[in-house]
C-alpha cells in the first residue's frame, strides 16, 4: 500500500515541478479566447414569427401541433363513443343501476347532428 502511495506522490511532485507556460503563450491563448467569445456573443436576428408562429413555437413546433391535434381527436372520439360503448361492454349494468341514462347517450353522429323542426 505504501508503494502505491509513494508512486502517486512522485507523480504529483513531478507535475508540480513542470515548467509554467510562458507569458507570450498565455497572452496568445487569452487573445484567441477573447476573439472567440466576441464572435459567440453576437445574437442572431430571429425573423418575425407573428402570433401564430409564437404560439406554434411555444407548443413545440409542428410536432407539438400534431400531438395536440391527435389528442384532441382522440378525446372527442372517446367522449362521443365511450358512454354507450362502456355500457354495452358491461351488459347494460351502468344504465340498470341508474348511473347513466339511456336518453343522454349518443348512439351515433346522426343523433348529435339531428336538427329539430320547430
Amino acid at each position: 500500500m505504501t508503494n502505491d502511495h509513494d508512486d502517486l506522490s512522485d507523480l504529483f511532485a513531478t507535475a508540480r515541478d513542470e515548467a509554467v507556460p510562458s507569458d507570450a503563450l498565455m497572452a496568445r491563448v487569452l487573445a484567441d479566447a477573447t476573439t472567440v467569445q466576441a464572435a459567440l456573443m453576437v445574437p442572431e436576428a430571429l425573423p418575425g414569427r407573428g402570433l401564430f408562429g409564437g404560439w406554434l413555437n411555444s407548443i413545440g413546433g409542428w410536432r407539438g401541433a400534431g400531438g395536440l391535434v391527435a389528442a384532441t381527436v382522440a378525446g372527442l372520439m372517446i367522449g362521443v363513443y365511450a358512454p354507450d360503448s362502456i355500457d354495452a361492454l358491461l351488459s347494460g349494468q351502468l344504465s340498470d343501476r341508474g348511473l347513466i341514462e339511456g336518453d343522454i347517450l349518443a348512439s351515433s353522429w346522426g343523433d348529435l347532428l339531428e336538427l329539430e323542426d320547430g
